[in-house]
């Protein structure tokens, strides 16, 4: 009897368990659903080349600048720049090692040679962060916020993500994104450069147009087809008065 009873009990306790299983695997997917319909409202959205050359132009000091210009030009994460060490820097080859990103991965990012040879510049330890606060300390994730967002509003930019007061390090990100596509580059080289873990991802995010150009394509399309159309006019002769709830036309 209690063999049997035991029995009995088995399939309800597996019916259980896998229950328990789904309920966590679609929260999980849930979750993962959310932070790409996120990550692809938010890539709508960038900066124009105008904008970020004032973003850089308005840092304060040498290291501020040379931070923003990183971001603006590699599309890296906040993270990634925070945790970068001067040994990174590659000068002669021009290239940048980022190491432990997204997904535990090292990947190359490729640096203009001017912008390689300023960041071996900064500090003379390079077994240390590149970038460290007065007090010799590596810069967290906020203070690079905080670096970022400063410099926008001393440049008078604003973030055109409404979601957004001010410009973030992960706009600049969208923002090189954009820019790259738009220049025609290759979208297999933007994967690798950003860390995609897969083309596809890349694709997702920026294989559609921008918000600036769904709006820039609209007034010109609009432009074309009512080219002809004369501008609507409010000539005296043509006015309608409201009388008594009615509009009625002047004889002429």
């Amino acid at each position: 009897m209690r063999h049997s009873t035991s029995i009995g009990k088995l399939p309800r306790r597996l019916f259980l368990s896998c229950a328990s299983t789904y309920r966590s695997f679609a929260r999980r997917f849930t979750r993962q659903r959310e932070r790409v319909t996120h990550q692809l409202s938010n890539a709508e959205y960038h900066l124009s080349l105008a904008e970020l050359e004032r973003l850089i132009a308005a840092a304060p000091c040498p290291r501020d600048r040379l931070l923003i210009q990183l971001l603006v030009e590699t599309g890296m994460r906040r993270s990634e720049v925070a945790a970068l060490m001067a040994s990174d820097v590659d000068f002669v080859r021009n290239l940048i090692v980022i190491r432990g990103s997204k997904g535990n991965k090292t990947r190359l990012v490729p640096v203009r040679r001017e912008l390689a040879l300023a960041l071996d510049a900064l500090t003379p330890d390079r077994e240390n962060t590149l970038f460290r606060s007065r007090t010799g300390q590596a810069l967290g994730a906020r203070q690079i916020n905080r670096i970022v967002a400063q410099a926008g509003v001393r440049a008078d930019v604003r973030s055109p993500n409404p979601k957004y007061a001010s410009v973030t390090c992960h706009l600049l990100r969208h923002s090189f994104a954009r820019h790259w596509k738009r220049a025609s580059g290759s979208i297999e080289t933007l994967s690798k450069i950003l860390g995609h873990a897969s083309v596809k991802t890349t694709w997702d995010l920026y294989g559609t147009e921008s918000l600036t150009d769904v709006q820039h394509n609209y007034e010109t399309t609009l432009g074309i087809l009512f080219k002809s159309r004369q501008p609507v006019t409010t000539d005296a002769t043509d006015m309608r008065s409201t009388k008594g709830g009615r509009h009625v036309q002047h004889d002429s």
